[in-house]
């Protein structure tokens, strides 16, 4: 199961987890990989350098990238498969890291949930 965050345009992280069959958890935590899209010494890649990040203000934000990359063609969306970059733990139920693995991947979601609900048990 691979969560998202419902409510927003560009998302751009995810949340997976699978019960293992020794009783440990695999945690994986996806990110939009724009790498794909954003080569270097092109024009939009030096705007995104000199900008650094996007920014959030009370009414509005200034994008650190164009909307269709970061809205469009790199929002991670449910059931459309995209590009990422991935973090995978397996961990205890005790939440001992067992193991780490970094990696790019493809990533197709089945959900978008609120903070709310992916912190309820229930769902």
């Amino acid at each position: 199961m691979l969560l998202l965050w419902a409510g927003c345009k560009d998302i751009d992280d995810g949340l997976r987890y699978t019960a293992l069959s020794n009783g440990n958890f695999e945690v994986g935590v996806h990110i939009a990989d724009v790498t794909n899209f954003l080569h270097p010494s092109t024009p939009l890649n030096d705007e995104a350098v000199q900008k650094g990040t996007s920014v959030y203000l009370v009414e509005r934000r200034i994008d650190k990238l164009p909307k269709p990359l970061t809205e469009g063609i790199c929002s991670l969306r449910v059931d459309v498969e995209r590009l990422a970059f991935s973090v995978i733990w397996e961990m205890t139920l005790k939440r001992e890291i067992i193991s780490t693995r970094y990696t790019k991947s493809i990533i197709k979601s089945c959900a978008a949930l609120s903070y709310i609900k992916a912190r309820d048990k229930d769902g």
